[in-house]
């Protein structure tokens, strides 16, 4: 009997901000752990951040997401993978487009 191991549909997310990689940081924590909207999508999910290196995560009942910042030349780059269990897939789009205007808010 074979097992067929399926990953979760992943969405990446990545914005450039003019911003330092520790305003970035504090801007994108304020918004994953108080935005109304994305508390909507699941009110359970949990966020730890490690300041150290710009990095954190948060796990729900909905999805697990994984966010990483960056310096780069001029600012910072946000990246933020969210991995939906297969009954999300069809709302991935949403997700996504959700997430990205979510973090051009954040970070202007």
């Amino acid at each position: 009997m074979h097992y067929v191991y399926r990953s979760m549909p992943s969405i990446k997310v990545e914005k450039q901000s003019q911003l330092s990689a520790s305003d970035s940081f504090k801007r994108v924590t304020d918004l994953l752990n108080n935005d109304k909207d994305l508390r909507k999508l699941d009110a359970k999910y949990k966020c730890e951040f490690n300041p150290k290196d710009f990095t954190g995560t948060a796990d729900g009942s909905m999805f697990k997401a994984k966010m990483n910042i960056k310096e780069a030349s001029g600012g910072s780059k946000v990246e933020i993978i969210v991995d939906l269990p297969f009954h999300l897939a069809l709302v991935k789009g949403m997700v996504e487009k959700t997430l990205h205007k979510k973090l051009e808010e954040a970070l202007s």
